[in-house]
C-alpha cells in the first residue's frame, strides 16, 4: 500500500509540475517520449534497465537546462545576468541539498524501486528548472 501511494504521489507531482509550468510540449514531449519508449522496451523491464532510462532522461534535461541558461543569458542586461547567476547558484545549492536528502530517504527504504524513485526525483528537479528557464527565455527573446 505504501508503495502504491508513493508511486501515485510521484505521478501526481509530475503532472502538477507540467500543468503549473504550462510547459512547452516540444522539448518535454521529446524527452518524455524517449523515456517512455525506453521504459517500454523489454530490455528495460529490470530495475537496472529502468534506472538507466531515467538517468538518460535526467541527463537530457540537464543538457536542455544548460542550453536555456546560455540562451537566456544572451538576452539579459548586465544587471539581469548577475541576478540570474545568483539565482542559478542558489538553485544549484538547493538541488544538491535536495538530492542529498532524497538519497538519504530513498537509500534507507527497502526495495529496489526506491533507486528509481530517487532518480525520478532528480529528474523532476532539473526538468522543472529547465522549463522555468525556457519560459523566461521565451518571454525575453526578441521576436
Amino acid at each position: 500500500m505504501k508503495n502504491s501511494i508513493a508511486i501515485f504521489s510521484i505521478l501526481l507531482i509530475t503532472s502538477f509540475c507540467s500543468v503549473a509550468l504550462g510547459q512547452n510540449k516540444t522539448d518535454s514531449n521529446i524527452i518524455d517520449k524517449q523515456l517512455d519508449a525506453c521504459l517500454d522496451s523489454s530490455q528495460n523491464y529490470t530495475t537496472y534497465g529502468m534506472m538507466q532510462c531515467e538517468v538518460r532522461a535526467r541527463d537530457a534535461w540537464d543538457k536542455k537546462l544548460n542550453k536555456y541558461y546560455k540562451l537566456l543569458m544572451q538576452t539579459l542586461s548586465e544587471d539581469e545576468k548577475q541576478k540570474l547567476k545568483a539565482s542559478q547558484k542558489n538553485w544549484l545549492a538547493f538541488r544538491d541539498s535536495e538530492n542529498i536528502f532524497s538519497s538519504t530517504i530513498y537509500n534507507n527504504m527497502e526495495g529496489t524501486m526506491w533507486g528509481i524513485a530517487k532518480i525520478q526525483s532528480e529528474l523532476e528537479l532539473i526538468k522543472h528548472r529547465t522549463l522555468e528557464l525556457k519560459a523566461y527565455y521565451s518571454d525575453k527573446a526578441p521576436r
